[in-house]
């Protein structure tokens, strides 16, 4: 018989003897459900935050900051700055011919929880009529929109749901300035639903500001970007950067999810380990358990490769149901999970690259748990193993 049919043949001998050993293999296969569990839903952190983020992405609208702003409430352009970056080639225009430049303010403000009372930062965005016209899939759900020249905000769904004093009717201090709520809105799960919003001039004026922090701008098309781009940077009267709208979400989300991301590994690994000590030991219990049979099979001509391969496809396929188990099971608990971090609120998200992971975390487990008892498995002395009872 040659080599691979040896390695069908002890491979099927050791998978119908697998029932036999069934108690440790689920110890083993539960073990990796847990690990594979586990981190798929940390990283369904990460992955929910960066799905929400991308929500309403697009490559033809385009940010204007501050040159050097890390983010756009550090910015500062004025109004006659905007005035310019209104005018510049690439901008569309809307069907009454107004350029689709939107000067926003953005302050951080803060309010309270309802959980525990302890108080958090959320984005204050002001915002003119073209916000609307730029963003369609902004629905009032609950009171009206806000009104020009009145200390009136509109709040998101997330905010809402997360904050106390943001339902409509009610009024919330803001360093100092009384607001009333007068609607709350929804953007289609996006990022925005977290903030609080009013009329841009308003904001300016009641924060004594005198200033914008960021520009909006809808593209001709995508390809237009870097003539407007150009246009920008290379004008002596501004001193601005200029990033494609999905660009800059990456970057503001960008550190936040590596964190995550490591944490998530890192908890995930810590648990690998323990799983990996216990595939190894149900694997050395199945090669002591099979002993006279490898002897056996040895005695009669069969290669020590037959016998690793052997032991290693019954790690891994051990290992396999696990990590399906185990995603599953993040899936069912925490898909679409909303949860409330870092001051928004954002459901988690049990993606197919996360699965794809948690598999591939699985098969490593499975791998190593299976190399050395495999290969003690090929070295056993005939002699002895068929002497043992």
């Amino acid at each position: 018989m040659n080599t691979l049919g040896q390695v069908l043949a002890v491979t099927a001998m050791s998978l119908l003897g697998l029932r036999q050993r069934i108690g440790a293999a689920l110890v083993t296969l539960i073990g990796v459900a847990c690990v594979v569990g586990v981190t798929i839903s940390l990283l369904a952190i990460g992955a929910g935050l960066t799905k929400t983020l991308g929500v309403h992405e697009a490559d033809d609208r385009a940010i204007v900051l501050s040159s050097g702003a890390a983010a756009a409430y550090m910015g500062s352009i004025s109004p006659s700055e905007v005035a310019i970056i209104a005018e510049a080639p690439g901008v569309k225009k809307d069907a009454a011919g107004r350029p689709m430049a939107e000067p926003t303010a953005v302050v951080v403000v803060e309010v309270t929880k309802k959980k525990d009372g302890g108080s958090a930062n959320i984005g204050f965005a002001g915002v003119g009529p073209e916000a609307t016209a730029m963003n369609r899939t902004l629905k009032i759900i609950a009171g009206r929109m806000f009104r020009p020249a009145v200390h009136e905000l509109i709040v998101g769904r997330a905010a809402r749901a997360q904050f106390v004093n943001l339902d409509v009717g009610d009024h919330v201090s803001l360093r100092g300035v009384d607001w009333t709520v007068v609607g709350v809105f929804a953007d289609e799960g996006a990022i925005s639903e977290n903030n609080l919003m009013a009329d841009a001039d308003t904001v300016l004026q009641a924060f004594d500001r005198n200033a914008y922090q960021q520009v909006l701008v809808q593209l001709t098309s995508p390809a237009a970007f870097a003539r407007f781009r150009d246009a920008l940077t290379s004008n002596p009267q501004l001193s601005v950067d200029v990033k494609r709208d999905s660009e800059y979400r990456r970057q503001q989300i960008g550190q936040l999810t590596t964190v995550l991301n490591f944490i998530g590994y890192f908890i995930g690994g810590v648990m690998a380990v323990g799983a990996v000590f216990g595939a190894i030991n149900t694997m050395y219990s199945a090669v002591d358990a099979r002993a006279r049979e490898i002897a056996t099979l040895r005695a009669i001509g069969f290669g020590g490769t037959a016998v690793v391969v052997s032991v290693m496809v019954e790690s891994l396929l051990i290992a396999l149901p696990g990590a399906l188990v185990g995603a599953l099971a993040a899936f069912l608990l925490f898909n679409d999970h909303v949860i409330s971090s870092v001051g928004l609120s954002f459901p988690l998200a049990v993606t197919p690259p996360l699965v794809v992971t948690g598999i591939v975390w699985a098969l490593v487990i499975g791998f190593i748990g299976g190399f050395l008892p495999s290969i003690r498995a090929a070295r056993l002395p005939v002699a002895s193993a068929l002497r043992a009872t």
